[in-house]
């Protein structure tokens, strides 16, 4: 199902919501669109490496045999007994050495296969640590008895396996991608299946889903295809839906922001929640005494909570929709913006001739000076720019 612009923009109303996705690929998810509307997209990158990574290996094992051949062929009276080929000795290609990619390893590893990989993110040095020698993807190709693809469908992944590379590769060359449809050029495949570059393929995911049962792809009889089954286990399915409910309530209560995608400001808020609560509430409060300020001069110990705090309280209490996840084009999109500067003794903010210095407690903060007068105004948790009590102490000190 895709998730997309429309149902986005239809209306997720909290501070923050949260698209959640149960498993690791989010490229169903508009990630731009959640964003601009102020919702964290959330995965789940370890409930389903397991179950990946075994069906990865179900495919490699089935590839040697082309078990569903002879298995049909059985069913139908034939007693069909071809030799096919055994793993031991030969050299499997990994594309993408993270959990999954990792974890295959090491199990062909004890069938003795020679495992060779490749992943940006992945030094040399780590990859040796597990048996995996590191090979640029150009050196790669030619040595590869066996393929299998580990990486997400990004712009530069796309495609990365096309006619090019496949004429690269070693001839006979069996491919596995259980990872994203797309990364395969599906053109290329099947025209290396029918010329023998390719020897058998394995895909458990399409450019298209489900792709056309009778296209000549799916019916080549040297293609093994399964209906997108690699987080399909009742295991997999629980731990990614525990998971995710953890991450959700982790992040309602700021204290783990594991799993957000699109939100790096809420790691920081996620480590010092009460340096959060009182920027926004400064940031009210500010806008309350100077409502046309254009820019904030903001002083603290930190250079993400703290102004873009300040912006997001300001901007709410001026009925600007906006927190952590959007703060940045939110602000730019109403011309406001902050000069920072480093001090250690809690948050300084000023626009005009209103100044406001708070530390932060236990609680929504304390106001501890105004117009570098010193106070001391213990700040509510909601709608502190609204809080009579609070607004009369501050003005009589102006």
């Amino acid at each position: 199902e895709q998730v997309q612009q429309r149902l986005i923009s239809s209306g997720i109303n909290a501070e923050y919501g949260i698209i959640g996705r149960a498993g690791t690929g989010v490229d169903n998810i508009d990630q731009n669109a959640a964003s601009e509307a102020g919702i964290v997209v959330m995965n789940t990158p370890g409930g389903n490496t397991n179950s990946a990574a075994e069906h990865t290996c179900a495919l490699l094992l089935a590839m040697c045999r082309n078990l569903p051949n002879r298995h049909n062929e059985l069913m139908n009276g034939k007693w069909n007994r071809i030799n096919g080929i055994e793993l031991e000795g030969k050299t499997i290609g990994i594309v993408g050495l993270g959990r999954i990619g990792m974890i295959v390893a090491h199990r062909m590893q004890a069938f003795g296969m020679k495992t060779v990989g490749y992943d940006p993110f992945v030094p040399a040095k780590v990859a040796a640590e597990k048996g995996v020698e590191f090979m640029e993807l150009t050196d790669m190709w030619p040595v590869c008895d066996f393929i299998t693809i580990h990486v997400p469908l990004l712009a530069s992944t796309k495609h990365m396996i096309n006619s090019e590379v496949l004429s690269k590769c070693k001839p006979g060359v069996r491919i596995v991608n259980c990872a994203r449809g797309g990364i395969i050029d599906e053109d290329a495949l099947l025209e290396s299946l029918n010329n023998g570059k390719v020897a058998c393929a394995a895909l458990d995911v399409f450019e298209k889903e489900p792709p056309a049962f009778d296209s000549a792809l799916i019916q080549h009889p040297n293609l093994i295809a399964t209906p997108h089954l690699g987080a399909s286990t009742a295991e997999a399915q629980i731990r990614v839906a525990r998971e995710i409910a953890e991450q959700f309530l982790a992040l309602r209560d700021a204290k783990s922001s594991f799993g957000c995608l699109n939100a790096p400001l809420m790691r920081d808020v996620c480590g010092d929640p009460a340096k959060a609560a009182l920027a926004q509430n400064l940031g009210k409060l500010l806008h309350a005494l100077n409502p046309k300020a254009e820019s904030i001069s903001v002083k603290a110990d930190s250079k993400t909570i703290a102004p873009f705090g300040v912006l997001i309280g300001y901007l709410n209490a001026k009925g600007v929709s906006a927190n952590f996840v959007n703060i940045k084009k939110v602000a730019a999109d109403n011309s406001l913006s902050f000069e920072y500067s480093e001090c250690s003794d809690g948050i300084t903010v000023s626009s005009g001739d209103v100044s406001l210095t708070g530390k932060p407690n236990e609680n929504a903060g304390l106001l501890t000076a105004v117009n570098n007068k010193a106070v001391e105004i213990a700040l509510p948790g909601d709608d502190v720019e609204n809080s009579e009590k609070v607004m009369e102490q501050l003005i009589s000190h102006l």
